[in-house]
């Protein structure tokens, strides 16, 4: 039997969730979630699931040191908003593995679903990824155990590339599940520093610049740049792109706009 602390959120939290519970060899002994009454902008809860698969020991994440209580084989990550530190990384006896929603080395850190459709056409790179890794103390820097991709599509929304990401996490999720009940996933890391291409790392404030638009920049209807960077912020239900006119605000998405 196979012991885990499961630390995550969003829909693809509850759906791994749900793929350790299934398994026979997997015992999850601590899960570290968002509050029941936090505000979460996606479907499911995985505080929710775990409480309706009979969970007992679900904290919140300002409680997350409480794993160091509970011995287990790994920590798996999965959409966990905080940074862990050595103590928490140590804590495992096998390793802690995440599954970071880009592809790695490439998209390291935050907002990468819209900087991987604005780096697209100029790196002429129309795919995005899915990384399963081992976990360092450098943010999405640890070896990568696998990946999946998924097309980038020129009418894709970062909402719309979000979704199908999720889809291709799930099934790598699944795919890799039996190696780390087997321990086989400990003999799969591969260092970041063996794979080739780009390499960008992104802070959460990384678009505060990118969203609103000049309205001289609205002349052109070939502007592809302009048209990519609004796509890459249609994020439902964020605020996306939008330009000022005569003190209102326009609010731009890929099939039109639409006032404050």
């Amino acid at each position: 039997m196979v012991t885990v602390a499961f630390l995550g959120s969003h829909t693809l939290g509850v759906r791994c969730l749900e793929r350790l519970h299934e398994h026979p060899d997997v015992d999850v002994e601590i899960i570290v979630t968002y509050r029941a009454d936090s505000d979460r902008w996606w479907e499911g809860s995985v505080r929710e699931r775990a409480n309706e698969l009979g969970y007992e020991n679900v904290l919140p994440i300002d409680s997350e040191r409480e794993v160091l209580d509970h011995p287990v084989d790994y920590l798996i990550s999965v959409y966990y908003p905080n940074i862990l530190g050595p103590e928490l990384l140590n804590h495992p006896d096998q390793a802690p593995i995440n599954l970071h929603q880009a592809e790695l080395p490439r998209y390291r850190g935050s907002n990468v679903f819209s900087h991987s459709i604005m780096n697209a056409r100029k790196d002429d790179y129309w795919k995005h990824g899915t990384t399963m890794h081992f976990m360092a103390e450098d943010v999405d820097a640890g070896d990568i155990i696998d990946r999946r991709f998924v097309e980038i599509d020129e009418d894709d929304t970062a909402r719309s590339l979000y979704e199908r990401t999720r889809e291709a996490s799930e099934a790598l999720f699944e795919d890799m599940l039996p190696h780390i009940v087997s321990g086989d996933v400990m003999e799969m890391g591969t260092p970041q520093s063996e794979f080739g291409g780009e390499r960008y790392f992104y802070t959460k404030d990384s678009l505060d610049d990118v969203k609103q638009v000049d309205p001289e920049e609205l002349g052109d209807p070939d502007d592809v740049e302009l048209y990519d960077r609004i796509r890459a912020v249609d994020f439902p239900p964020f605020e996306p792109a939008y330009t000022e006119l005569n003190g209102r605000r326009i609010y731009l998405t890929k099939t039109g706009y639409s006032q404050e």
